[in-house]
């Protein structure tokens, strides 16, 4: 037998209404017996009156059945009656977190992980849906809609190959929910790799009105992935691990343009990592391991490099295998025309060069203009124009630097040369003078010239006095830099650092690029002007790029590469963090709560039909 409570019970006072109501009906009078001559033609038909006179008597009981129900139902209105009923009100809200990460793709018998996680999510549907992709940044892709809607997104997610953070989804889930009732579903592998830890999460947000469900979909895989690579202008390094118990043999493939480079066997003891280095081929190339496993994803690494990466360097000296020709000339990143003047246009192998189509010039040592091995006058104004054009020019001090006449495209005013020892420290750490941060003093000079920076240039090393010694600025189109160390008169060129120098003020001067800004880790956010990106599988107009997939990725007229190179995510077979069969049960668990549910709303829609249905009874009757 089902009570029915009431939260009001003093409102039960009304049903005295009831008694009233009844007794009056007692009460009323009697009608009395008359004859009248004008209704003798109905006393005729007495007998046939009499034999609906139940009818009539049912008539009007049925409009007092109706009254007193009205009655009857508005003093329980009064009460407030409710019951109780077995309904879970968490599945009015539903928040969908599903693993979008790399390990998802791991696959067992054909089927992955992200397969079965899209199948259970179809079954968790319910009431207003948001869904929640749970990458190394949880995003989200709905926000309370309706079950159609979720299912029509939920059937286009396609996994991603970032990392895993399910603790902030699961906090971007609250949120979601705020203090209404609702269920998270989190359907995943639980091998998260960043962000809070999952289960302290999960107790922290888990209320009476909000339930937390996890879904673990792993599987048993064997893997062998590329988990590392270091990259660089001359050769790349690739780490494989074997994460399985058992050792493994694989094929090392090198292929560029859809042609194998190289290719090398390697094996793997089981838990092991292995290394194999390669020449780095300029462009777009990649890595593969051959035979694939259960997790592809890893077994290929995508490598890109700038399109230029060779620089044109053109050394206009007098003197023969000087320090700074060998140096240049040993960089792997320089090619280098070496020429003698007063004739700049044919190098010292008796080849002719394009003086000015070289991405950058250095004057060293040389003569005084109109001598033997001194630049001709029209040689200066070509310079001039080089630079105003975009060129890259270096001017080298050197003894009768001021005879040079080279005023106009010097980003220094020369005064006085000064003989004495002294040291040079950096006063600015970038691309070119970071190798001198632990020691700013890192060589010594004989002698300098005094001179002062010009206005809107950047001073990167000076004396201890305050000369400028390395100075950058730019003219126009191009780019002057001053090296004011004498080499003569100095131990710096045959230092270590002398070459290193070098090669790093040449890449600095044509803004030759760092390969390491071209390849990426996946997660990797950038920030750009609106404009189209290929992405490895679609083409998109947007102003910011997530890099959550493997592959090539194309805007600002380059080309990057992202690849997953994270161990932790590779490492697939590791236990998840629900895999104690008592804390799956409980984690689990759906349960349905009791739940009051007013009957108020309902009582008045039947007084209302009661109501509707006397109006009804009286206008039939013929009472109005």
């Amino acid at each position: 037998m089902v009570s029915i409570p009431f939260q009001r019970p003093i409102g039960l006072l009304a049903l005295a209404g009831v008694l009233i109501f009844i007794a009056l009906y007692l009460r009323r009078p009697k009608p009395k017996d008359r004859v009248i001559p004008s209704l003798m033609f109905i006393m005729q038909d007495s007998k046939k009156s009499r034999q609906f006179s139940f009818f009539q008597r049912l008539m009007t009981n049925i409009l007092f059945l109706l009254q007193i129900l009205s009655i009857i139902s508005l003093g329980l209105v009064a009460a407030a009656p409710y019951i109780k009923l077995n309904y879970d009100t968490t599945k009015e809200n539903t928040v969908l977190i599903i693993d979008v990460s790399a390990s998802m793709q791991a696959k067992e018998n054909g089927i992955s992980r992200f397969d079965k996680a899209i199948a259970e999510a179809k079954n968790h549907v319910s009431g207003r849906n948001s869904i929640i992709l749970a990458e190394n940044v949880p995003l989200i892709v709905l926000e309370e809609e309706s079950d159609e809607l979720a299912l029509d997104v939920i059937s286009k997610i396609r996994p991603k190959g970032t990392t895993t953070n399910l603790g902030d989804a699961l906090l971007l889930a609250k949120d979601l929910i705020g203090e209404n009732p609702g269920r998270i579903v989190v359907l995943s592998d639980f091998l998260p790799t960043e962000g809070p830890d999952v289960q302290v999460v999960k107790t922290a947000i888990t209320t009476d009105d909000r339930l937390v469900d996890f879904i673990d979909v792993s599987n048993k895989v064997n893997n062998v992935g590329i988990t590392s690579m270091e990259t660089n202008k001359y050769n790349t390094k690739v780490y494989a691990k074997n994460f399985d118990s058992q050792p493994a043999q694989r094929t090392v493939r090198l292929i560029k343009d859809s042609k194998e480079i190289t290719s090398t066997k390697i094996a793997i003891g089981p838990n092991s990592i292995e290394n194999f280095v390669f020449d780095t081929p300029s462009g777009l190339s990649k890595v593969e391991l051959e035979p694939k496993d259960g997790l592809e994803l890893d077994d290929v690494a995508y490598i890109a490099t700038p399109s230029k990466t060779k620089i044109l360097v053109l050394l206009i000296t007098s003197e023969k295998n000087s320090n700074l020709e060998r140096a240049l000339s040993a960089a792997k990143d320089i090619d280098l025309n070496v020429a003698n003047p007063p004739v700049i246009t044919i190098n010292i192998n008796k080849k002719p060069i394009d003086t000015y189509k070289h991405d950058v010039i250095i004057i060293y040592k040389i003569g005084a203009p109109k001598t033997k091995d001194g630049l001709l006058p029209s040689d200066i104004d070509g310079l001039q124009r080089y630079v105003d054009n975009g060129g890259n020019l270096i001017i080298a001090s050197q003894e009768n630097l001021k005879d040079l006449k080279l005023d106009t495209l010097n980003v220094i005013d020369l005064k006085l040369k000064i003989n004495k020892a002294t040291k040079a420290c950096i006063e600015a750490v970038n691309q070119v003078t970071k190798q001198f941060e632990k020691e700013r003093c890192f060589t010594t000079l004989g002698s300098y010239y005094s001179a002062e920076s010009r206005k809107g240039t950047i001073t990167f090393a000076s004396t201890e006095d305050k000369n400028p010694i390395l100075v950058y600025g730019e003219k126009k189109k191009g780019k002057v830099a001053y090296y004011g160390i004498i080499d003569d008169t100095s131990e710096f060129k045959s230092l270590p650092a002398y070459p290193i120098f070098w090669n790093s003020l040449m890449n600095f001067m044509v803004g030759m690029e760092d390969i390491k800004d071209y390849n990426f880790k996946t997660g990797k956010i950038f920030t750009i002007g609106q404009q189209k990106v290929k992405t490895p599988s679609q083409t998109i107009t947007t102003n910011k790029v997530l890099m959550d997939e493997t592959g090539i990725y194309e805007f600002d007229n380059r080309r990057f590469a992202s690849n997953l190179l994270d161990e932790k995510e590779s490492n697939v077979n590791i236990n998840p963090k629900v895999d104690n069969q008592r804390d799956r049960e409980h984690l689990l668990l759906r349960e349905s709560k009791e739940h009051d549910f007013n009957l108020e709303v309902i009582i008045l829609v039947i007084v209302f039909i009661f109501m509707m249905s006397e109006f009804f009874y009286i206008k039939i009757r013929g009472d109005i």
